[in-house]
């Protein structure tokens, strides 16, 4: 076949990339971005972005490290020595996990933790076990390896938790991964350290990997709390991956910094990825992360505070529209009601509904397909309380004309 023949037949770009979809989360925030810039009277409950302003102590620990010229790569790319000793500190101290500084790798935020563990142990044909609804980037991180991810269907009925038996029965010989969030996003369901300790009995069993997201950690609301599986079952912790960071405790999300904790081996990997790809994460970002976690708690405790009051709004108005239920969540900032009730000739689907929701009461929402359900949306509550009325106003009034 000559070069020119070829060109005609085959696309020059990539079949691993062109099947992945791009992530619906960005791009619905991005449409909403749009709109705004081109005068749109929108409410935007769709970022995953605390609306509160990054700590003033996080700021000026970044200011200093810009006037001490701390404006460099870092040496190794894992990380500032300071921040993985902060990090390792954190670990112990809140968590009950016992890490060396070299067992933690600081990235460009818990997405890129993620991907780098995803490229680490992902080979073609390889299995990565995916609860279903799940964070959008999971499943296409697995695709982009060639691998492929294994959606188990949870219900609101369960509380959307993966039981111990479905993890068992989908376990076969090509499985190399489980990846777990708690809190969840979308969901805000959090397991209970019983229920942790049950599936890490098949995981251990297994002999499969843990990637355990717990970004949302830090927002979670009585009476529920976090524990992490790695520090639930002796065998499970060699084979976990701990993957959190500051975007969301801290409402750091522009400064880009997470971290992943593990084994020595897995993590040398990662830092190995990291090294090819983006060297370290921003040096002044870091220096900020060290503040955020030895610092003054005080911001994270008021933010959770104002979070549970928007949860206890948004879920009480959800629930008082006809055709629609939501959970309470017991964590992160999202709520994810099941619309399905509201499905029929004008809009048949959640896609449909994010649609008219958009166009009808001007208010944005991520259709829960996005997440692996598709009946239900995700409404994100990191907006004001008075925003949060209006929103459920034009919101009940568009339901009452579908």
């Amino acid at each position: 076949m000559s070069i020119q023949t070829m060109n005609k037949t085959a696309s020059p770009f990539s079949d691993r990339v062109l099947g992945v979809d791009e992530s619906l989360t960005v791009a619905t925030f991005a449409r909403m971005g749009e709109l705004k810039r081109e005068g749109a009277d929108l409410i935007s409950l769709v970022a995953g972005e605390p609306d509160f302003d990054t700590p003033e102590n996080i700021k000026k620990a970044a200011i200093q490290a810009i006037e001490r010229g701390c404006t460099k790569y870092t040496a190794p790319a894992s990380g500032l020595p300071e921040l993985r000793q902060a990090i390792a500190h954190k670990l112990k101290r809140e968590n009950n996990l016992d890490y060396d500084p070299s067992q933690i790798v600081v990235t460009c935020g818990a997405k890129q933790v993620i991907f780098d563990a995803v490229v680490a142990l992902i080979n073609p044909g390889d299995e990565a076990i995916i609860p279903s609804p799940f964070w959008v980037s999971y499943a296409d991180q697995v695709r982009l390896m060639g691998g492929r991810p294994v959606i188990l269907r949870t219900s609101g009925e369960s509380g959307f938790r993966l039981t111990p038996r479905a993890l068992a029965d989908a376990i076969t010989s090509r499985t190399k991964v489980i990846l777990l969030n708690s809190p969840c996003n979308p969901t805000g369901e959090v397991y209970t350290p019983g229920e942790l300790c049950a599936i890490a009995d098949v995981i251990a069993d297994a002999g499969i990997f843990v990637i355990s997201d717990e970004i949302y950690e830090k927002i979670i609301y009585d009476p529920a709390r976090h524990v992490s599986i790695a520090a639930v079952h002796p065998d499970v912790v060699r084979r976990t991956l701990i993957v959190n960071g500051f975007s969301k405790a801290y409402a750091m999300t522009g400064w880009r910094v997470g971290y992943g904790a593990g084994p020595p081996e897995l993590m040398r990997l990662i830092a190995k990825v990291q090294s090819q790809e983006t060297t370290n994460t921003c040096t002044i970002s870091q220096y900020a992360a060290i503040e955020a976690l030895t610092g003054t708690q005080e911001s994270v405790d008021a933010m959770r505070d104002e979070f549970r009051k928007r949860r206890d709004l948004i879920v009480e108005r959800l629930n008082c529209l006809p055709g629609v239920s939501c959970r309470l969540p017991q964590g992160a900032f999202y709520a994810f009601p099941d619309v399905a009730g509201l499905f029929g000739e004008r809009v048949r689907n959640d896609v449909e509904l994010a649609n008219y929701l958009l166009e009808e009461a001007m208010t944005g929402c991520v259709p829960g397909s996005g997440f692996g359900s598709g009946n239900h949306l995700r409404f994100s509550y990191a907006a004001s309380l008075p925003m949060l009325h209006e929103a459920m106003d034009r919101i009940e009034d568009a339901v009452s004309r579908i």
